[in-house]
């Protein structure tokens, strides 16, 4: 049985466990510095997570804290080598997040070795960035407070949602959802201001949106009034009354801190037992992002750009990862598919809607063309239900 402790490590303890766990570091923690002093230090001027099996301190998450500046620096992240894979890491880590976040920190840097990774990829899944690259490391950042009223807002130079979006995805990701629809009742995670919203209206008469932004949901009830139930909370926060028979979280996921634990929330809390999960994410291999990657304007499909995360992107999902992500969670994938086949960016397609250059049928051809090319879409989609 694992215990989690807080602040109750002895220098004593720290010396013991970094000397045992030194060569669980890469490189070694021995080689680059001194065990006996960095202790001393870590006692007495860090926060600690710590993680105790019968007496024995197994797991350390050391971090200085600047309240000042409202930052926190992780010096430290160790785990005796027995108890590897057994998901200690992740909860010193969620620990240290939450504590940081509760006492309205801004930050959390770290420092990680170049060669290491296994450690880059661990902390990248928590949504830490590399905010600096030096000779050996790379300085990685996760931001702990977000203004989801300024995430949903149009920046200089890229849109949060575009024309593009309203009038050609949405009809066409309804036209994808209706043959799947349960009767009863949905609920939408992640409403923005009521667009979507407003398209399924005209199928159910039960709604409940759950949405983060104050802002936007006044939006949607000056244009939806009291015909649907809102929701101004976070999705890890959220408590629901009920369970849900559909449920739809479209062009969401990218922007959730954890989406593995908030999938599950969906599959295990508030998905029925008949229900019904849609769930829609942009397609890092759309041709529009590989042409932008052979122009040279993002490094790599997947990648994120400076304007994405301003509005709170945190990953661009392909099928494959969007189905590990949602089998991660215990979620059954029964349907998957693509939303559209795109080879321009979003304001290319805004422009060209301005002229008569693009027929319905057109628009038709390029939904029917993805349903046969689904990693070739704009967006790409999983139909799921409840799993074990």
């Amino acid at each position: 049985m694992i215990e989690y402790r807080f602040n109750t490590a002895s220098k004593e303890d720290i010396r013991t466990h970094l000397t045992f766990s030194s060569e669980n570091f890469i490189p070694p923690l021995s080689t680059y510095i001194n065990i006996t002093d960095y202790a001393s230090k870590i006692s007495a001027k860090s926060d600690t997570f710590e993680a105790w099996h019968d007496g024995t301190l197994v797991g350390l998450l050391a971090s200085y804290n600047n309240e000042r500046v409202n930052s926190a620096y992780i010096t430290n992240v160790s785990l005796d080598g027995k108890f590897q894979k057994q998901g200690i890491g992740k909860t010193l880590l969620q620990k240290c997040i939450e504590h940081y976040r509760n006492i309205n920190f801004e930050k959390i840097d770290l420092e990680v070795f170049k060669v290491n990774h296994n450690a880059i990829d661990f902390y990248k899944k928590y949504n830490f960035y590399t905010t600096e690259t030096r000779e050996n490391t790379l300085i990685m950042t996760l931001k702990t407070q977000r203004d989801y009223n300024k995430e949903y807002k149009d920046t200089d130079d890229h849109k949060y949602a575009y024309n593009f979006d309203f009038d050609v995805i949405h009809p066409f990701m309804l036209k994808s959802f209706k043959p799947f629809f349960n009767e009863g009742n949905l609920l939408e995670l992640g409403s923005f201001k009521g667009d979507f919203t407003k398209r399924l209206s005209s199928s159910f008469d039960d709604i409940t949106c759950v949405e983060a932004s104050d802002e936007a949901i006044e939006v949607a009830k000056s244009s939806l009034g009291e015909n649907v139930k809102y929701v101004n909370s976070l999705f890890e926060d959220v408590t629901l009354p009920e369970k849900y028979d559909n449920i739809i979280l479209t062009h969401v996921l990218e922007h959730i801190d954890s989406p593995v634990d908030v999938l599950k929330r969906i599959n295990d809390e508030w998905l029925s037992d008949k229900g019904r999960f849609f769930l829609v994410c942009p397609n890092a291999n759309a041709p529009s992002r590989q042409i932008a990657v052979k122009m040279g304007l993002i490094s790599h499909n997947s990648a994120i750009t400076p304007a994405e995360k301003e509005h709170g992107h945190h990953i661009t999902y392909t099928l494959d990862t969007l189905e590990r992500d949602a089998k991660a969670a215990g979620l059954k994938v029964v349907h998957r598919s693509g939303i559209f086949f795109k080879a321009l960016a979003n304001f290319q397609w805004d422009r060209l809607l301005e002229t008569d250059i693009i027929s319905n049928e057109y628009l038709e051809g390029c939904f029917q063309l993805g349903q046969q090319y689904p990693d070739l879409c704009s967006s790409i989609f999983l139909m799921c239900e409840k799993g074990e």
